[in-house]
């Protein structure tokens, strides 16, 4: 699960900005750590990844509630409160220093100096900011509205494979 919430904020933060094709550039066109963790400082990265991933936390949270809820139909608040606990203690624990440094060689093979400097450009722009400022308010409805179809998949899955494997179960007794 830790590599999923990985991967997803990587992409997200990646994703808010705006690449070119991969290019091929010399040691001089790289861009340094210091202009990547600027550009990644305008684009207020670290509080994007903490955003993105409170939203991440509500989501698999309603979802575990959910689960619990089905194996559980009494279930009381206290029993609730320690499925929510488990996804707080595993988000609270990312380290996202760290994974803004591991970003920035990211930054640094698929751009060059010229790319970032284009984008710092345009994200210091009011259009840039305004995105920017918009960006969690979008995102938190989205994976709003995609942790709702999910959940929905999931559990519609979630009973063909309990169907299936109660048929293997079944099919294994029998020889």
């Amino acid at each position: 699960m830790r590599k999923l919430v990985l991967l997803l904020m990587l992409s997200f933060v990646l994703g808010t900005s705006v690449f070119g094709v991969a290019q091929q550039s010399s040691a001089s066109d790289v861009p340094d750590k210091v202009d990547v963790l600027k550009f990644l400082d305008l684009m207020h990265a670290r509080s994007q990844m903490v955003q993105m991933m409170d939203g991440m936390a509500k989501q698999m949270r309603l979802g575990a509630e959910q689960g619990f809820k089905a194996k559980v139909p009494g279930a009381t608040p206290v029993q609730l409160a320690k499925v929510d606990h488990m996804f707080d203690d595993v988000f609270n624990a990312l380290p996202i220093d760290e994974m803004v440094d591991a970003i920035v060689p990211i930054y640094q093979k698929h751009l060059m100096k010229s790319d970032l400097a284009a984008m710092t450009a345009f994200y210091g722009s009011a259009t840039g900011q305004k995105i920017l400022k918009e960006m969690p308010a979008i995102m938190s409805e989205a994976m709003q509205a995609g942790g709702e179809i999910g959940r929905k998949t999931f559990a519609a899955k979630s009973q063909q494979v309990d169907r299936r494997i109660a048929e293997l179960v079944k099919e294994t007794e029998k020889n």
